[in-house]
């Protein structure tokens, strides 16, 4: 029977977490602590050392009691106003367009056609002069929510309930993998600073994309491990016993992915291994969902991608990776080309790999990350759930460090220009490329040290065929 924690132990653990609550709830509510750098990036670098140190003995936190907690935090800043983003005022301003009666993707909120639906809140809309970027799968919630009431409040409980939907099937899947006893991922999730404060507080809806995302995992884990050979066209056909239930959850992987997509479009980067691995009608379906949900739009024509292709083209802010390559060839397109190039190699090698779509999301998303000219600290909740799963030690240090791209949030309000200096990304990126680079070390002197003995026992092979024995030979798990 699993011991219950004593109090004696269970205090510094409590201590900790209230730690973490009191930093964030009073980087949220405590009026001077509105500022960056200081005092936010303060109290925001000791939530996050609670946060690791909580993680440290996640095990011995009662699941109840994360859950608890994950909660609290959650409510302790829904109420806010937004104050580190306003793109909340874009996704209310999209949905109360599509309320009028007005396809969303037609005009820039800037656009004289719609001034007379104009808001008292409309000032405060970001970019205004652009249209919408938010595929299909986004504008439809926008609308219904608007429906509902043109305000922030409730756009911002709708992607808090997503996101708890998302911790369930984290702890699902953990539970399955791990057994009951490890609550290291539902921790690491529900508790995380960044995702609490980029969702409940700033209101960001990348929890919306990440409950289809990490749906499709569920029904996709487990039919196949990393290299195992499947003939796609069998496994549609359904031939095998058990063969038709496997062919419905990758059917309905393929699904989830396309709805994930529809929302931001990062869970498309599974989609070569989502053919290799399970088969060419999982994939059509997962291009097929957001096609039929862009449908609605289509009147906008070239317009429903405008505003994609004016990210894609100029929008650069706390870059990693990408700034080595502007250094090699250049400003310009080129250095973006081949970011996305890498990317793409990415995808497109772990599906030639055989990795499972889950291996292939976690590592095409990282590359992305950090490759891509823009990295807004919301971009990284794209990778937290893969994170979690694996208590991927780089990836969970990257949810800590991105966040002090705000530290020239003051200065860009009184300038108009946002500092970005050398030191600062050298603080955001630095730490996770050297962890990933150490670990990739590593794990090659692990490899290259197995060689000999495999060469030996090669040679005790042939030796045992030169008496006339059977040499068995047993696959790699």
């Amino acid at each position: 029977m699993k011991r219950s924690p004593s109090a004696s132990t269970a205090l510094p653990r409590f201590v900790l977490f209230a730690a973490q609550a009191t930093a964030l709830l009073g980087m949220a509510w405590w009026p001077a602590g509105r500022s960056t750098p200081w005092p936010a990036l303060w109290l925001w670098g000791i939530a996050f050392a609670a946060y690791l140190g909580s993680w440290r003995s996640a095990d011995l936190v009662p699941r109840r009691a994360i859950w608890a907690g994950g909660v609290l935090l959650r409510a302790g800043l829904l109420p806010l106003t937004p104050f580190l983003s306003d793109d909340i005022y874009r996704y209310v301003w999209d949905g109360w367009v599509a309320r009028n009666g007005i396809n969303p993707f037609l005009y820039a909120p800037a656009d004289s056609q719609l001034e007379t639906i104009r808001t008292g809140w409309w000032s405060l809309i970001n970019h205004p002069e652009i249209p919408t970027i938010y595929p299909p799968g986004a504008q439809i919630a926008f609308t219904i929510l608007a429906l509902l009431t043109a305000a922030w409040p409730l756009f911002k409980l709708a992607w808090i309930l997503a996101d708890l939907g998302v911790a369930w099937l984290i702890d699902r899947l953990a539970r399955k993998r791990f057994g009951p006893g490890r609550h290291g991922p539902l921790l690491l999730y529900l508790w995380s600073p960044l995702l609490v404060v980029e969702v409940a507080w700033s209101g960001h809806l990348e929890t919306l994309g990440l409950l289809p995302m990490v749906a499709a995992l569920a029904f996709l884990a487990g039919r196949q491990r990393d290299g195992d050979e499947v003939d796609g066209r069998a496994a549609e056909a359904g031939d095998r016993p058990g063969e038709a239930e496997a062919t419905r959850g990758a059917w309905a992987g393929g699904a989830l992915l396309g709805l994930g997509a529809a929302v931001k479009f990062a869970p498309l980067a599974a989609w070569p291994a989502l053919w290799r691995r399970h088969g060419s009608k999982p994939a059509a379906i997962a291009l097929l969902v957001p096609a039929l949900l862009y449908l609605p739009y289509a009147a906008a024509g070239p317009r429903l991608f405008e505003a994609l292709g004016t990210y894609a083209e100029r929008w650069e802010f706390n870059p990693g990776l990408f700034q080595l390559l502007v250094q090699s060839v250049g400003a310009g397109t080129t250095p973006r080309w081949l970011a996305g190039g890498v990317v793409l190699l990415v995808a497109v090698g772990g599906a030639w790999k055989r990795w499972s779509v889950e291996r292939t999301l976690f590592w095409t998303i990282g590359a992305a990350l950090l490759l891509s000219p823009t990295l807004h600290p919301w971009y990284v909740l794209w990778i937290l759930p893969f994170a979690c799963l694996l208590e991927s030690g780089p990836w969970i240090t990257l949810t800590g460090t991105v966040f002090l791209g705000y530290a020239g949030r003051d200065a860009f309000h009184a300038t108009g220009v946002w500092p970005q200096p050398t030191w600062l990304a050298l603080l955001v990126h630095a730490p996770v490329v050297v962890w990933l680079v150490a670990q990739a070390a590593s794990g090659y002197l692990a490899r290259s040290s197995q060689v000999p003995g495999g060469e030996q026992a090669r040679e005790r092979d042939r030796c045992d065929e030169s008496r006339g024995h059977q040499a068995r030979h047993r696959p790699d798990e």
